[in-house]
C-alpha cells in the first residue's frame, strides 16, 4: 500500500490539471462561439456587401436567374467576367430564385459550408490521432480564425471550394488509413471543389500522391478518373457555351503579378496563422516518424498554390483559406505526435507544453481580430446605406449606366454593365476591344458613369487595384460629361448634353 501511496497525489494533480485545461478550453470554445454568432448576426443583418467579389458574384448570379446566361464573352456588353466555376453561382441564383436576397444566399451557402469544415476537421484529426483533445482543437481553431469566420460570412465561392476538399481528404484518409472503400466519395467532392474554385488543384494532387506511395495502381486509376471526370465536364461545359467558359474561367484570371501582393499576403499571414505554423513545425518530425503525415503533404501542395496564385493583383486574403484550414488539421495532428496533452496535464516543465503560449496567441488574437473586423462591417454597412440611397436617383430605374460602386449597381440595378478593374486589366492585357464603349462614352450613352476619380484631376499614380476605366475612356468622359454629385468617395458625372435618344 505504501508504495502505492505516492502515485495518489500524482494522479490527483493531473486530474485537476486537466480539469482545469477542460476549463480553460470550454471558456475559449465559448468566446470563439459568441466571436462566431456575432459574425452570423452581422451577415443577416446587413444589406451591402462586405467585399468587391460579393458583389459581383451576386450581380452575376441575379443576371444568370434573369437571363439565363452566367459566362459572357470579352468583347460585348455586359462587360463583366464570371471568374468562378458553375456551383456556388448555381446555388445562389436557386436560392434568389426562391426569394432570399442574393447577398443572403450566398453568405448562408458560406457559413453553412464553415460549419461542415468544422465538422469535418473535427474527424479528419480524430481519424489521425484517435485523441479528443486535438481532435476537438481543430473546430476551436477554425472557429477563432478571423480568416475563415470572415469569409464563412461572406457570398464568395472560397469556403465552399474547401469544404468540398476537406470532405475529398477525409474520405481519401479513411482508405489510406483503414482501407475502406471510400475512394470514389473522394474523387467526387474533389471534381466538386474544382467546379467551385478552379484553384483547388492541390487537393487532387496531394491524394494521388498519397495513394501513390501506397498503391501505384490504385493512384494511377484514381488520378485518371478525377483528371478524366474534370476534363470531359470542362469540355462540355466550354463547348455547349461556345469556348466562353475557358475565357472567364481561365484567361480572363491570367492578372499582372505583383511581388508586392505577396508581400501584403504576409503581412496578414504572420500574425494571424503564424502561432500555428509554430506548433506545426514543432511537431512535423513525430508526426512523419509515426507516418501521419498525409495532413502535411496536403499543406505543401495548398502553399505552393497559394504561391503560385496569390500575387497577382486583385487577389484578396481569401487565397490564404485553403491551406489555413489544413494548417489547422496539421497543428491539431502536431499537437498529438508532441503528446502535448498528456505532458501538460502531468505539469512536465519541457519546450513542448511551452507551445501552450503559440496556441494562446492564436486563439485569443484571432477572436479579438474577428470581433473588430465584425465591428468594422456595422460601420461599412451604414455608409454603404447612406451611399445606395445618395446613388439611387441616378442609377435606378431601365437607364444604360457605369458604376465603380458594384455593390450600388448590385442593390439598384441588380447587374453590373462594366466590371471595371477587371476590364481595365483585359485591356491593357490586349484581350478585349475598348472602342465600344469608348463610341459610347463619347455619344453619351450612358446616363450615368460612377468613378472613383475626379477625370479633370487625374491622378497618374493611382492603385493598380482601383476600378476605373482605360485613358482614352476618361478623356471621353471629361469631354462630354460634367460632374453632378460626390457620394461617400465617388464622382457622379452625366452627359453634359443628353442624347437624343433615351438610354437603354
Amino acid at each position: 500500500m505504501s508504495a502505492l501511496a505516492p502515485a495518489e497525489p500524482v494522479s490527483a494533480r493531473y486530474q485537476r490539471t486537466e480539469l482545469w485545461f477542460r476549463r480553460v478550453l470550454f471558456s475559449l470554445g465559448a468566446v470563439a462561439v459568441l466571436c462566431a454568432v456575432f459574425q452570423c448576426g452581422v451577415m443577416l443583418w446587413a444589406d451591402n456587401s462586405f467585399t468587391g467579389p460579393e458583389s459581383v458574384v451576386a450581380a452575376q448570379s441575379m443576371m444568370m436567374e434573369r437571363n439565363g446566361t452566367l459566362y459572357y464573352g470579352l468583347n460585348g456588353y455586359p462587360y463583366t467576367v464570371s471568374a468562378y466555376m458553375p456551383i456556388f453561382y448555381l446555388l445562389e441564383a436557386g436560392l434568389y430564385k426562391l426569394g432570399l436576397p442574393a447577398y443572403t444566399a450566398g453568405r448562408l451557402i458560406s457559413f453553412l459550408a464553415l460549419l461542415g469544415i468544422f465538422v469535418l476537421c473535427w474527424r479528419v484529426v480524430l481519424l489521425y490521432t484517435g485523441d479528443r483533445y486535438c481532435a476537438i482543437m481543430a473546430p476551436l481553431f477554425c472557429a477563432s480564425s478571423c480568416l475563415l469566420l470572415s469569409y464563412g460570412t461572406v457570398g464568395q465561392v472560397d469556403m465552399l471550394a474547401v469544404f468540398w476538399g476537406i470532405a475529398a481528404f477525409y474520405q481519401c484518409s479513411r482508405y489510406l488509413l483503414h482501407g475502406e472503400n471510400t475512394l470514389l466519395w473522394a474523387g467526387g467532392f474533389a471534381v466538386l471543389a474544382f467546379f467551385t474554385k478552379q484553384t483547388m488543384i492541390a487537393l487532387p494532387a496531394t491524394m494521388c500522391l498519397l495513394l501513390f506511395a501506397q498503391r501505384r495502381k490504385v493512384a494511377l486509376q484514381f488520378g485518371a478518373g478525377v483528371a478524366g471526370a474534370i476534363l470531359a465536364l470542362f469540355v462540355a461545359i466550354n463547348t455547349t457555351l461556345h469556348g466562353r467558359f475557358l475565357v472567364d474561367t481561365v484567361l480572363a484570371n491570367l492578372n499582372p503579378f505583383s511581388l508586392g501582393k505577396l508581400g501584403q499576403h504576409l503581412m496578414f499571414t504572420l500574425p494571424t496563422a503564424g502561432p500555428l505554423f509554430l506548433v506545426a513545425a514543432a511537431g512535423i518530425r513525430p508526426v512523419i516518424r509515426s507516418g501521419l503525415q498525409a495532413p502535411f503533404t496536403y499543406l505543401a501542395a495548398a502553399l505552393l498554390v497559394f504561391a503560385i496564385t496569390a500575387p497577382k493583383i486583385g487577389s484578396d486574403v481569401n487565397y490564404q483559406i485553403e491551406f489555413t484550414v489544413v494548417l489547422i488539421l496539421c497543428a491539431s495532428v502536431a499537437l498529438h505526435g508532441l503528446d502535448f496533452f498528456r505532458l501538460s496535464f502531468a505539469g512536465n516543465r519541457t519546450w513542448i507544453t511551452l507551445l501552450q503560449v503559440p496556441v494562446a496567441l492564436f486563439l485569443v488574437g484571432n477572436c479579438k481580430a474577428s470581433i473588430q473586423g465584425a465591428i468594422g462591417r456595422i460601420a461599412g454597412e451604414q455608409l454603404a446605406r447612406t451611399s445606395v440611397a445618395e446613388l439611387r436617383p441616378y442609377l435606378s430605374g431601365d437607364r444604360r449606366v457605369i458604376s465603380a460602386d458594384y455593390n450600388a449597381m448590385t442593390r439598384i440595378q441588380q447587374r453590373i454593365t462594366i466590371e471595371m478593374l477587371i476590364y481595365k486589366l483585359l485591356v491593357d492585357g490586349g484581350l478585349v476591344n475598348p472602342e465600344p464603349v469608348r463610341r459610347d462614352l463619347a455619344a453619351g450613352a450612358f446616363s450615368t458613369v460612377v468613378l472613383f476619380e475626379d477625370v479633370n484631376h487625374r491622378d497618374r499614380n493611382l492603385d493598380a487595384e482601383l476600378s476605373t476605366l482605360p485613358e482614352p475612356q476618361l478623356d471621353e468622359i471629361m469631354r462630354h460629361y460634367r460632374l453632378v454629385k460626390r457620394v461617400s468617395g465617388f464622382y457622379v458625372y452625366q452627359p453634359a448634353v443628353p442624347p437624343p435618344y433615351p438610354a437603354q
